[in-house]
């Protein structure tokens, strides 16, 4: 071989070398950057440090671009913005950000609590204004919006009621939720404008006071935010409400009273879905076909223990964790029991596979079997063998 052959070699074996050096050079530089440098790094590329796609930057918020007010339209006018539980609006699937009213009203009275026992207790809640066909009004109306809307709420306090009241709402930014601006003596009324800047499910609750005395009286409900991409259409919404009711032994008319120590304890009485033991119970079950899907809308006011939603027999196929349900965040698919901490929400979907009675419950059993928080979903339709069959029925054993 002639000597342009060995130069051209040696001219490729001093090009790998340089690159392997150059190599080595980044090696070193890049063992100097940090996790969260990494992360960062991968985040502006739409990566998390998993190498997942995350579809949304982490430096860009999940608030949608505001329209001024003044350009503004009012909501249609057949769009409903508030339903007492558990029934919900329709979502909201305009494409454009609108202003609507919303109008509250205080009530307060004595009230069933545990109808089987002939439990009753005080409560304080809220309904529509003007409906005087509601007067136990806990839960309170769920309200409904899409994020990027322009809201005034109206509260009055009823004339005769004893109390200064007021609504704190998880779904707004600015002072203290609106309840400095909404607190009212009985008798008055005050209005405050807000804008829906998160999707999601959210409490409010009174916040006047001695607070845990008034959401353990009842005073609580649910303000549901659609997203600019409205989630995808299901067979039924329905909206449940966990909450605590901390009260000592009924006197001979069955009314129980409000037990101030209990609350300290965290030694809840009862706890129920939306106020009462039997809401959804009986001839207030919840009802589906085989092959419907069901989206829950849940808040779990508290005041102090976590609740574990599970429906017994069945499965949530979706969980929208903390009821975030902007399209950046994440889901979860197939989960047995979602965590929901008191004064946080989740937002699950069931599909009616097979003809059953699903039991929903808080996990921590105590709560469904001696408490009161239950419910139950009735499924009609044809049985589904390739599903769930009975090949042996069980045989009672003798004792």
């Amino acid at each position: 071989m002639d000597e342009k052959f060995w130069y051209k070699i040696w001219q490729v074996a001093l090009l790998f070398a340089v690159i392997a050096m150059l190599a080595a050079s980044l090696v070193v530089q890049s063992s100097n950057l940090s996790s969260a440098d990494v992360r960062e790094i991968l985040a502006n590329h739409g990566l998390s440090d998993d190498g997942v796609d995350q579809g949304w930057p982490v430096d860009r918020s999940i608030r949608p671009e505001l329209v001024a007010i003044s350009e503004l339209k009012t909501a249609p006018a057949d769009e409903t913005h508030a339903t007492y539980a558990p029934a919900v609006a329709a979502p909201i699937e305009r494409s454009d950000q609108r202003t609507f009213d919303v109008s509250i009203e205080s009530v307060e009275g004595v009230c069933p609590l545990d109808p089987e026992t002939g439990t009753t207790t005080e409560k304080w809640g809220f309904r529509i204004a003007g409906d005087t066909g509601v007067t136990c009004g806990s839960p309170g109306p769920i309200l409904r919006g899409r994020v990027g809307d322009v809201v005034n709420i109206t509260f009055s306090n009823l004339q005769g009621n004893k109390l200064p009241h007021n609504i704190d709402f998880h779904a707004i930014t600015g002072q203290g939720g609106g309840a400095p601006d909404l607190t009212v003596l009985p008798g008055e009324t005050g209005t405050i404008q807000v804008r829906l800047l998160y999707p999601g499910a959210f409490m409010y609750h009174c916040d006047y006071g001695d607070v845990p005395s008034h959401i353990a009286h009842g005073m609580f409900g649910m303000f549901i935010v659609d997203p600019e991409t409205p989630l995808p259409r299901v067979d039924a919404e329905w909206a449940i409400m966990q909450s605590e009711w901390y009260v000592g032994e009924p006197a001979d008319n069955g009314e129980a009273p409000y037990d101030a120590g209990a609350v300290l304890r965290e030694d809840a009485t009862f706890v129920t879905f939306n106020g009462r033991t039997d809401a959804l119970t009986g001839d207030n079950a919840l009802r589906m076909e085989v092959g419907d899907r069901a989206r829950i809308y849940f808040v779990n006011h508290g005041l102090a223990l976590n609740s574990n939603f599970h429906p017994i027999g069945s499965q949530w196929d979706l969980v929208y964790p903390e009821a975030a349900t902007h399209a950046a965040n994440r889901v979860i698919r197939g989960s047995q029991t979602t965590l929901v901490p008191s004064g946080g929400a989740t937002v699950v979907e069931l599909d009616a596979l097979v003809p059953s009675t699903i039991r929903l419950v808080d996990h921590a059993l105590g709560r469904t079997f001696y408490k009161g928080a239950t419910g139950t979903i009735i499924v009609s339709g044809d049985k589904q063998p390739e599903l769930f069959n009975v090949l042996q029925p069980a045989t009672p054993t003798e004792h």
